[in-house]
């Protein structure tokens, strides 16, 4: 075998070794976590459901509100064998939920309301019904862990809400962290963030962003403007893998391949650790 076959062989075994121990690591993240489809009551006779991923017994500091991109469609539900079911599995937030869960994180992933079979439009998501939805998840998730604090996180078009829902409830949240934001409107999308006041925001905020995000919709130097201009903190992805078109989830929009890194310098941000301003 010659020198650059030798070298290439053992990229390859490094490469299958590394995603064996993050398979392994995931599959123990699902191992302990434990979750379950939460219903909240509507007006009208409507409901909107969330999945509470929390780790066995814990008592957890933190609690993240997780809204998802596209349509926020998830259609949580169980199937006739008690397995979990849900769509939308490849977003960035779905796939990462059981990263964050450990003694001191949970995560409760927020599906559109029952009314809205279609899902979240971006109109809807900036609307004052939609915080007064997530208004009712807060204060059940306080109900059920009255000394946690509340992180709303949205990524994609789920940024519409985190900045919405953010700033409509103002008083809910320890802190806002928007992943992939939606910086660029175009072509009539995204519209209800052109010109949005982050400062109206009171919680302290986090953009997560990946520098090569192809995504016509999100700029990472409109991202970092926003960051800056506004004194607010900034995590910069570089690196991954691409399997999906640049707006879909298994690209750099959807930190594809970074799920552990971004996870983890989030996690720190959030608790007030060591936090990486730049993910290699």
């Amino acid at each position: 075998m010659g020198l650059r076959a030798a070298t290439a062989s053992r990229v390859i075994h490094r490469l299958a070794v590394w995603a064996a121990v993050m398979f392994l690591l995931t599959l123990a993240n699902a191992a302990r976590a434990g979750e379950q489809i939460v219903q909240i009551a509507l007006p009208d006779d409507a409901s909107i459901n969330y999945l509470l991923t929390q780790k066995n017994g814990s008592t957890p500091q933190w609690v993240l509100v997780m809204f998802a991109g596209s349509e926020g469609r998830l259609d949580l539900h169980t199937d006739d064998n008690g397995a979990l079911r849900l769509r939308e599995k490849n977003n960035f937030l779905v796939r990462a939920r059981t990263l964050f869960v450990d003694d001191q994180f949970a995560t409760a992933l927020v599906d559109a309301p029952s009314d809205r079979p279609g899902g979240y439009s971006d109109a809807f998501r900036a609307s004052p019904r939609h915080a007064q939805d997530v208004a009712r998840i807060a204060a059940d998730l306080r109900t059920r862990f009255p000394s946690a604090k509340l992180v709303l996180i949205g990524t994609s078009r789920g940024t519409i809400s985190s900045a919405y829902v953010g700033r409509d409830l103002r008083d809910t949240w320890d802190a806002v962290v928007h992943t992939s934001t939606l910086t660029s409107p175009a072509r009539g999308q995204a519209t209800p963030l052109i010109g949005f006041d982050y400062g109206s925001i009171a919680a302290r905020q986090l953009f997560v962003h990946h520098a090569d995000d192809g995504c016509f919709l999100c700029s990472f130097a409109a991202a970092k403007r926003i960051a800056e201009s506004g004194g607010y903190a900034l995590i910069t992805v570089h690196g991954g893998d691409v399997r999906s078109g640049p707006c879909e989830a298994l690209s750099h929009h959807g930190f594809y391949g970074k799920d552990d890194a971004v996870v983890a310098a989030i996690k720190a941000w959030i608790s007030g650790g060591v936090w990486p301003k730049e993910i290699e």
